[in-house]
């Protein structure tokens, strides 16, 4: 408050910067990701009473890029009334995935100003995205990455877990209840809460859970540990009810891959591996027996792909998704540098499915091939800085990463919405604030073996 008072006073704007707390700007992206992660339980809350639906998150989400694009103009007027800017090798290795974060922003505009539609500035009443949402998802992006402090960043990762949990519970608990009055242990097959398809709500259940999971192997104490099983169980559970293969097939593939890079680090826990499994057991298990399992979807992912390779009826594998696959790549070969604009394709792709259902074809698509190599090069720039700290990376860091490599792998088989999209752009600035910031106590370096009594390294 005292700062405030002095920030009011100062005769000239150079004071009035100099009185603003570095701490400001990092609690300021906070409070922001925090408002946006509480807006859908909020908004699932009021819908019966007010009617206003879960569609209203698409207008947050242009409130929170409106507020990253006012904290970036502090911080540039920081800079320049203070040490100047300065674009060095040092900046740019700094700032480069925001660097092609802005130049993906910028090719999707020029793209959408050569190709306009129906949806461009407006987005269609489905999924809401116009050129202003997918901006405003790199303001996630440069929000979450300006907060360095772990305590904030472990409430942001915190506030995507329990958005994730507390769905899960109300679900299980309609479900349960459903359960109880029908008096026959028989389960629900397709839920989807406060989401307009099953697939979006599989895809946050999927990265909920990779944070669950991961947390289940660090945590550093033991209560921590037991409740993120818990609610790792929980998630998994949903996410069978939810029957979303694609994202089913992420989470576990990143989970192995997750366990298979603590190997090779020596962070591994061996019993908490195993604790981990035994509860993906039990909650099979527990969903088999009530009639919801993933085996025979499974087996249909591998007719699917020998469909696939042999030709005979590839079209309709992966639920018609190889045949959208197909129709936007042909779309892609004839506009690859500039796509063909928002939902471009909902009058063009066979069967009325308006998108290809997989999020890379979709950017290409839309805005070109260049607009995703740039969103591609943000992404790898982030995840090459992770191998290379390697065992030096800290917790939150590594649940941010797992969480945004399982909606990474989800992404090949659905679509960017206004209330999943959002997710993957926030904890990949999570990732990149951590890999950006200094070594910290818990974090290990090669000459430091972990003590198995308190995963932090020894003296």
């Amino acid at each position: 408050m005292k700062a405030f008072q002095r920030v009011l006073r100062a005769p000239s704007v150079r004071e009035a910067m100099s009185h603003i707390p570095d701490v400001f700007y990092e609690r300021f992206a906070t409070v922001v990701l925090l408002y946006w992660l509480a807006a859908p339980l909020l908004l699932w809350a009021i819908e019966q009473p007010t009617g206003i639906s879960i569609g209203m998150l698409a207008s947050i989400d242009l409130q929170v890029g409106v507020a990253a694009l006012a904290l970036g103009a502090l911080l540039m007027i920081d800079r320049l009334l203070g040490r100047g800017l300065t674009f060095d090798r040092s900046f740019l290795r700094e700032q480069l995935p925001f660097l092609l974060l802005l130049a993906f922003i910028a090719w999707l505009v020029i793209a959408s100003l050569l190709h306009p539609t129906d949806a461009t500035w407006r987005g269609d009443g489905y999924r809401r995205e116009s050129v202003f949402a997918y901006a405003s998802y790199v303001g996630f992006f440069f929000l979450a990455s300006r907060v360095f402090r772990r305590s904030l960043r472990r409430l942001i990762v915190g506030g995507v877990l329990a958005l994730v949990t507390i769905t899960c519970a109300v679900t299980l608990f309609t479900v349960g209840s459903g359960v109880v009055a029908s008096g026959v242990w028989s389960l629900p097959r397709g839920v989807s809460a406060y989401f307009e398809n099953l697939n979006h709500y599989g895809y946050m259940l999927a990265v909920g859970g990779a944070i669950a999971a991961c947390g289940a192997l660090l945590a550093v104490r033991r209560p921590m540990r037991m409740l993120l099983l818990g609610v790792f169980g929980s998630i998994l559970f949903t996410l069978l009810l939810n029957d979303t293969l694609g994202a089913y097939v992420a989470l576990a593939l990143v989970g192995v891959g997750v366990i298979g890079w603590l190997v090779v680090l020596g962070r591994l826990f061996v019993r908490r591996a195993l604790a981990l499994i035994t509860v993906a057991a039990v909650v099979h298990i527990a969903a088999v027996s009530g009639g919801v399992g993933i085996l025979s979807e499974l087996v249909s992912l591998g007719a699917d792909a020998q469909a696939i390779s042999s030709g005979e009826d590839a079209d309709a594998s992966g639920s018609g998704r190889w045949g959208l696959w197909v129709q936007t790549l042909d779309m892609i070969a004839s506009s690859p540098w500039f796509g063909n604009g928002i939902e471009s394709t909902a009058d063009l792709l066979a069967g009325g499915y308006g998108r290809p259902h997989n999020e890379y074809l979709q950017y290409a698509a839309f805005f070109g091939v260049p607009a995703l190599t740039a969103y591609l090069g943000a992404l790898i720039v982030v995840f090459r800085r992770v191998a290379q700290q390697g065992r030096a990376v800290d917790n939150i860091t590594v649940y941010a990463a797992a969480a945004v490599a399982t909606y990474l792998v989800s992404a090949f088989f659905g679509n960017t919405m206004y209330y999943t999209a959002p997710l993957v752009f926030l904890l990949l600035g999570v990732v990149w604030s951590g890999v950006r910031t200094p070594r910290v106590a818990t974090a290990l370096t090669p000459r430091q073996p972990l003590s198995v009594e308190t995963a932090v390294p020894r003296p």
